[in-house]
């Protein structure tokens, strides 16, 4: 798991738990904004989750859990082996949950209306879980 391009190749449960993860943090932000208009606020949001998300890896890699080998990218669990990817990884999912915080809550400071926030969490879904859903059409067509 050296290239940015496996990250294409992880098991699409993998890709649900990274998602859902998305998707939970797009709708919290959405509740937020109108209630934290300071100027620092989404920084502050964006900080705060990217700690939570990293912690448990954090924690688990200084615990030594799971000394067990790797296994290959596509025998991954989302749960398992959380802890175990390659640091770039968690360094891109960081980059992405940024993203997507800071542009959902500049979406939302425009415009709060649930309508928004369903496209929001549409576009989000499409995008970061496209890679299974790219490998199926994929399939599909190629077979």
């Amino acid at each position: 798991m050296d290239r940015l391009a496996d990250l294409t190749h992880f098991p699409a449960l993998v890709n649900a738990g990274a998602t859902a993860n998305i998707l939970v943090t797009v709708a919290v932000t959405w509740w937020l904004e109108p209630r934290y208009p300071q100027i620092y606020a989404p920084v502050v949001w964006t900080l705060l989750v990217l700690a939570a998300n990293l912690l448990p890896v954090v924690v688990l890699r200084a615990a030594g859990f799971n000394k067990a080998p790797i296994p290959s990218l596509g025998r991954m669990d989302f749960f398992r082996d959380q802890h175990r990817f390659s640091d770039w990884v968690y360094l891109a999912a960081s980059a992405n949950m940024a993203f997507w915080i800071l542009v959902s809550w500049s979406v939302f400071a425009i415009s709060h209306a649930p309508i928004i926030l369903g496209i929001v969490l549409g576009v989000a879904f499409l995008v970061t879980f496209s890679p299974p859903l790219m490998r199926a059409l994929l399939r599909t067509f190629t077979h």
